[in-house]
């Protein structure tokens, strides 16, 4: 599941060098290897950025066995620092604040047991449990892999089109699909990971129903349906990401696992302060209790560590 990429596979890279120069074969099995020291190893991995870099790329591409590059060179090393020091941070907060969130605001409003059993949360429960009861009874499991599958296809030909491209070709089949493109970015490559489509266009058709032909029942049906095409797009998504997928490949497997996850739990974030559920403000509050918890947290573990540490 793909749209085209122009870019060649890496050659193989160089981690370090551990021989040492002998004079004598038998003296091999007295010396114990040696590392590089961290600024050799530093310089290796500037060379290595550079050169890659610097590589050609052809536009040798089939459809039926599309090359992936992974990012490399100055680009790889930012998105490394970006996962580990603003996406990584960032997903652990966003998580804790909506979890304190739940829990001291919605219960202080609605109390705990009206809010687990107010109709959002309820029937939202109700259709995520109808998907997990599909999934282990595998009924219809070809066709939701199909309707995965198009439903992946679809969002990078959508994404495709918002940034101004052009769709050249969209194949699906039970065993996967590609779509061919003439732009390539993170969004297109990363979207079919957090926009739920089918989601979306379930909750687009009963809006319109209930507003063209107003029937008592469409709330229920609304966040039933929610609930069941937010899981299917979950159970998906963690299903087919370890696949190999090359949209997460070429961008750097790290951050693209934390820009989906952040991404994902912003979606989930709208979608909540759209059912009335989550307070901006309030949510806003949290999040910096979130932080303010977390840096004590790091910095009593800091000090154990220092304590432990001039102990030994």
């Amino acid at each position: 599941m793909m749209f085209r990429r122009n870019k060649n596979p890496l050659p193989p890279m160089e981690h370090g060098d551990w021989r040492l120069p002998l004079e004598k074969t038998e003296e091999a099995e007295h010396l114990p290897p040696q590392s590089p020291d961290v600024w050799r190893r530093l310089k290796l991995r500037v060379a290595y950025w550079q050169t890659v870099s610097n590589l050609p790329r052809h536009a040798d591409v089939s459809a039926d066995n599309p090359p992936v590059m992974p990012i490399c060179g100055w680009s790889r090393a930012l998105r490394l620092l970006l996962a580990w020091l603003v996406l990584l941070p960032l997903s652990v907060l966003l998580v804790y604040a909506l979890l304190l969130h739940l829990y001291h605001h919605a219960g202080e409003t609605v109390g705990q047991r009206s809010f687990w059993l107010s109709i959002p949360v309820w029937y939202s429960l109700l259709g995520a449990g109808s998907f997990v009861s599909l999934v282990i009874s595998r009924i219809a499991l070809p066709v939701m892999v199909y309707i995965y599958v198009v439903g992946h296809e679809l969002t990078h030909a959508i994404a495709a089109k918002l940034c101004l491209g052009k769709v050249q070709t969209l194949r699906v089949d039970l065993n996967g699909g590609y779509v061919e493109t003439d732009t390539d970015n993170l969004f297109i490559a990363l979207s079919p990971y957090f926009v739920p489509l089918w989601m979306c266009v379930w909750l687009l058709i009963l809006w319109l129903a209930n507003w063209l032909c107003p029937f008592p029942e469409w709330e229920c049906w609304f966040y039933a349906g929610f609930g069941f095409w937010w899981g299917f797009h979950l159970y998906w998504t963690v299903w087919v990401i370890p696949r190999e997928q090359p949209d997460m490949l070429e961008n750097g497997l790290l951050f693209s696992l934390l820009t989906v996850l952040v991404m994902n739990i912003a979606i989930l974030l709208v979608v909540l302060y759209a059912f009335g559920v989550l307070h901006p403000a309030s949510y806003g509050q949290d999040f910096i209790a979130a932080a303010r918890d977390t840096w004590q947290f790091l910095c009593s573990m800091y000090s154990r560590l220092v304590q432990a540490a001039q102990t030994y």
